[in-house]
């Protein structure tokens, strides 16, 4: 057990920790840092598969309920972030249109695969509030529009090119992995090239995200896995050692000392 003074210097630096977290994918996935944003002409996607359990640590405080009831696949499973266009000069374009997000989306290509596949945790599973929808609506507005995709046709892409999560990840669930370890397990989950995952961890150390790319087809959709361009493969911040994260509901005590 921490005493109080563990427990408040620890929550000093968890936030100091968010706050430089935040700003370092705002430099990474922030505005669109292309002069023309209006079309859609761009070489490739960036797919982003997050693991819950570390998101839900992060945003601890707020009680969100998937997080305090998670799905069991998630435990072992990265689910979708997005996918998100970009240029081969680094560069990317975002909210290329003002067109709303439509909640028919979820009901056409169904709910249950967004719910498992491309889950918004900070809402109730059944609600069909807006809060239900932000997640979609955000990743659509920001980086569907700029695909030229329909709806249903950016969300289905995405739903189709979701990336498998190694055993490795439900094996060591709460423990640590060599980087190299979870490096090899992708590439032979997946068939990977030698520089085809991306790994980003929250401080260097806990699994936050896995990023790979994908060819573009001249009609908008995703293709073929491809090799990141440099820019992206910058994006991989893991130390040698990852830790695997827990839900902070499953072993409280555990995720207070491995975020030390």
């Amino acid at each position: 057990m921490k005493s109080l003074s563990q427990f408040l210097i620890h929550l000093s630096i968890a936030e100091l920790f968010l706050l430089a977290s935040s700003n370092a994918k705002e430099i990474l996935r922030g505005e669109s840092n292309r002069q023309d944003s209006s079309s859609f002409d761009f070489d490739f996607y960036v797919l982003a598969m997050s693991f819950q359990p570390e998101f839900c640590y992060q945003h601890k405080s707020q009680r969100f309920p998937g997080c305090q009831q998670p799905k069991e696949f998630w435990r072992g499973s990265l689910t979708l972030h997005g996918l998100w266009p970009q240029d081969y000069d680094g560069s990317w374009p975002d909210s290329c249109t003002d067109e709303n997000f439509n909640p028919q989306t979820v009901v056409d290509l169904g709910p249950e695969r967004f719910n498992l596949f491309w889950p918004n945790v900070k809402s109730e599973e059944h609600d069909q509030s807006e809060v239900y929808h932000s997640f979609w609506e955000h990743e659509w507005t920001k980086h569907g529009t700029c695909t030229g995709l329909t709806q249903d046709e950016y969300f289905d892409t995405g739903l189709k090119h979701f990336l498998p999560t190694p055993d490795i990840v439900r094996e060591q669930y709460g423990q640590e992995v060599s980087k190299s370890d979870l490096q090899m397990a992708y590439r032979e989950e997946n068939k990977f090239l030698d520089d085809d995952v991306i790994l980003v961890c929250a401080g260097g150390k806990y699994l936050s995200e896995v990023r790979v790319c994908v060819a573009r087809e001249k009609n908008g959709s995703g293709s073929h896995r491809i090799a990141c361009i440099d820019k992206v493969k910058k994006e991989d911040n893991c130390h040698g050692q990852i830790i695997i994260p827990q839900f902070y509901v499953d072993s409280q005590a555990s995720v207070d000392v491995t975020h030390e």
